[in-house]
């Protein structure tokens, strides 16, 4: 089952679109998994599992390689200043 799962999920997940659908769906057991906390400390809550999914991110960790940690720390808080005008201009 689960093999079929990752399959489904792989072929749905070509586009940015269908990449945002899925994340929907996992907003929405992020929520119901920590129902008692905020809506902002669920975003924050999803932030964490999604980094500790990445295996770039994890690689970097395990071999302390601080100088990539560092710069993908830059970069999450630009892209968050980016989404936030991705957010307006598309009226999503």
């Amino acid at each position: 089952m689960k093999k079929i799962f990752l399959y489904l999920l792989k072929r749905h997940s070509s586009t940015e679109a269908k990449r945002q659908e899925i994340y929907k769906q996992l907003w929405d057991k992020v929520c119901d998994e920590y129902n008692e906390q905020t809506l902002p400390g669920n975003v924050y809550n999803m932030n964490i599992e999604v980094l500790m999914s990445n295996p770039f991110f994890i690689k970097c960790c395990k071999e302390n390689d601080n100088e990539y940690l560092k710069m993908l720390k830059a970069g999450l808080s630009n892209s968050f200043d980016e989404s936030v005008q991705f957010v307006k201009n598309e009226k999503i």
